[in-house]
């Protein structure tokens, strides 16, 4: 830390600079500080000469940015904002508000009823979720904690932790079969729900359907046609909880529903893919106080069939 001291410049001079970049206005930023025309052309001027470059394109009339002064008034906004929320937070006791972005389907069968405990023992945090069916960027879309599928890199500064593996299985409600299946053969005579394959071709996750399972269940009859299709995995599953047939779900992302026998596996075989749930958290974001204070929680109350 005292190394980096020594590399900064004076931090006078770079509040000075973000005024007077973020008006592009050397009068209005001494206006804005109450010091001198003057005494902002010094401060600008001095961290010029520390840094080796020009910051602004002094015109007759006006100023703009250069690139090396546009690069550095995104930093120092930035850190400056940084700062100032953390200020605030402080002297509320607060630690702000938390960006948390998954599925549709993750956030309705998974996600809530965790969001909720955390919400129970740091009421003060405020929670933004985002349900979103597509990848995100952690960092470029300014998301704290992000709930992902897949084992996507998602560059410095956010760490993953991985929670389940993707294991789908069959799932019904508990009244819907009138006699008990007895291989994957029996499933030929039982509504099936189906993903739209024409509608997920156009994303880059990889679906998994009656097909995928049936092949690696052992069974090489005739495949079943789709009859009722959903290009919503959302929706897949609330057909078969309210008793329309039988879908393909996630194990791990549905375990509280196996747990209080909403759903039942009328059938053991598995499909195991290679994808996992992860749980991401943007380290060098908004907010990292509340990322690291969610994280902490997690470590202490991860719920069960979590990594």
């Amino acid at each position: 830390m005292e190394k980096l001291r020594r590399r900064l410049p004076s931090l006078t001079g770079l509040v000075v600079f973000e005024a007077a970049a973020r008006r592009l206005s050397f009068t209005s930023a001494a206006r804005e500080m109450c010091i001198t025309q003057a005494a902002v052309s010094r401060q600008v001027r001095q961290l010029e000469q520390h840094l080796g470059q020009a910051l602004f394109l002094r015109e007759h009339r006006s100023v703009s940015l250069t690139a090396a002064g546009q690069r550095l008034y995104e930093a120092v906004g930035q850190s400056l904002e940084r700062v100032a929320q953390a200020v605030e937070d402080i002297g509320t006791g607060s630690y702000g508000s938390l960006t948390v972005s998954a599925t549709i389907a993750f956030s309705t069968f998974w996600l809530m009823p965790r969001l909720e405990a955390f919400r129970s023992e740091y009421p003060q945090i405020g929670i933004r979720l985002m349900a979103l069916d597509r990848e995100v960027d952690l960092r470029g879309e300014n998301i704290d904690v992000a709930f992902i599928s897949g084992d996507e890199g998602q560059g410095p500064g956010v760490r993953m932790q991985r929670l389940f593996d993707e294991a789908m299985v069959p799932l019904c409600t508990p009244g819907f079969l009138r006699a008990p299946l007895n291989g994957p053969a029996d499933l030929l005579d039982a509504p099936l729900l189906h993903l739209d394959r024409e509608h997920w071709r156009y994303f880059s996750w990889p679906i998994v359907d009656w097909a995928d399972w049936l092949e690696q269940a052992g069974y090489e009859g005739p495949l079943p046609r789709p009859r009722l299709s959903f290009n919503n995995y959302s929706q897949l599953i609330q057909a078969a909880l309210d008793g329309k047939g039988i879908a393909l779900g996630c194990a791990g992302m549905l375990q509280d529903y196996l747990a209080d026998g909403r759903l039942i596996r009328p059938l053991t075989p598995e499909y195991r893919s290679a994808r996992g749930y992860y749980l991401a958290f943007n380290e060098r974001g908004a907010n990292p106080a509340g990322v690291q204070l969610f994280a902490d929680w997690w470590a202490r109350a991860a719920p069960a069939g979590t990594a």
